[in-house]
């Protein structure tokens, strides 16, 4: 038992773990970047937040375990800031807030650090939070919901997700309210960057593009979906939208001006060619969502040597 003791009273032992601590910092400011660009699909909320609230409990355990260690001291300083972006990036979300911000209040006035240090930083940490929260509130009261990611998830329509026939693509709908009119608005999301989690899924937002806005009529209306084009002999996914053949945005290539590559010219032109000959397919109403599209336009380039 002395022998025990010895050990966990080590000093090496409790630098170690002071060090292995910083993999939960680690693993708050990854949270805090999934409430920044991402929308949560749980399949059973209960069981990942005993999980959540069990990590945060034994983090804080061996915090207080190493309060005395530089690293903790450290970490103790570094973590309000991050709590500070998950409090913002997830507002509302207090199942995800509360855990980690119990842990750095706690943490923050047991590490045993200079007193002097801790009344100052612990002050502009307060003023930080305060007028942090305070304005956000503020703007939401006078701006509405505002979003750091381009939309505003609390009107995502959970029931509506389609996805490509390469299922790298989705779409998605948000159904807007507003004095005026009601909307719907469809963006396109890239699954490839989409985050699994214990027990859920963390699809990615941040970055998505629009692709068409319409007036609301009726849940079940439909206006986007998929279709597919031979480009270079490959399948690509394109969108039908409202009867209209739209390249897909997320492989829409930015235009080079450098022409000193033949085979970089003639490859842009044969896009530009594909995407004119689809348009014109779709409409005429002569290409159906799930359909493939063939092209027959060619592109001819003219290079002059100089």
């Amino acid at each position: 038992m002395d022998k025990l003791v010895a050990f966990f009273k080590n000093v090496w032992f409790r630098r170690s773990v002071a060090l292995l601590c910083w993999g939960y910092t680690a693993l708050m400011l990854w949270v805090a970047w999934l409430n920044f660009g991402f929308f949560f699909v749980f399949e059973n909320p209960t069981p990942l937040f005993v999980l959540y609230l069990f990590v945060n409990i034994a983090a804080l355990g061996l915090m207080i375990l190493t309060r005395k260690q530089m690293f903790t001291k450290i970490n103790a300083y570094i973590l309000p800031p991050i709590v500070f972006a998950i409090v913002i990036f997830g507002f509302g979300n207090w199942y995800m807030i509360a855990p980690p911000l119990a842990v750095m209040i706690v943490l923050f006035f047991v590490n045993n650090s200079n007193e002097t240090l801790k009344t100052v930083l612990g002050t502009m940490y307060l003023l930080m939070y305060v007028i942090g929260v305070v304005g956000y509130i503020g703007i939401r009261m006078f701006m509405g919901d505002i979003t750091f990611t381009g939309v505003d998830l609390t009107r995502r329509d959970p029931d509506y997700e389609k996805l490509s026939e390469s299922g790298e693509y989705r779409i998605v709908r948000y159904i807007n309210d507003t004095n005026e009119r009601k909307t719907m608005t469809y963006y396109v999301e890239y699954t490839i960057d989409d985050v699994e989690i214990p027990l859920g899924l963390c699809k990615k937002v941040f970055g998505c593009k629009h692709i068409h806005t319409a007036t609301y009529q009726n849940k079940s209306e439909d206006l986007v979906s998929w279709s597919t084009q031979r480009v270079d002999g490959e399948k690509v996914d394109v969108l039908l939208v409202e009867g209209s053949l739209r390249e897909n945005p997320y492989l829409i290539q930015p235009v080079e001006d450098d022409d000193s590559s033949d085979s970089s010219t003639s490859g842009s032109s044969s896009r530009s060619s594909t995407s004119s000959g689809s348009t014109s397919g779709g409409s005429d109403g002569s290409s159906e969502a799930g359909e493939t599209v063939e092209t027959g336009a060619t592109a001819e380039t003219t290079h002059t040597a100089e």
